[in-house]
């Protein structure tokens, strides 16, 4: 019975290392490799949005929504 014991309680030490990871293989991570730099455009970067804000602009100014003016409504 003493052996019986013994085998149980080096299963159960052996079951309880393996579930933790003590008989689990290492991880190895890789070493990233450096890519080449992209080339520039040839684009500044400041370039696309002064465009849009420009765009922006100019949307504003031609929807021309002055509520100021309205239709015989003035001092009558």
């Amino acid at each position: 019975m003493n052996k019986f014991w013994i085998v149980l309680g080096a299963l159960l030490v052996a079951g309880v290392s393996a579930y933790a990871g003590g008989l689990a293989d290492a991880i190895t991570e890789t070493v990233p490799m450096a890519e080449p730099m992209a080339a520039e455009s040839s684009v500044p970067g400041w370039v696309i949005p002064a465009a849009i804000i420009a765009v922006l602009i100019g949307v504003a100014v031609a929807a021309n929504d002055d509520d100021d003016e309205e239709d015989g409504a003035e001092g009558s």
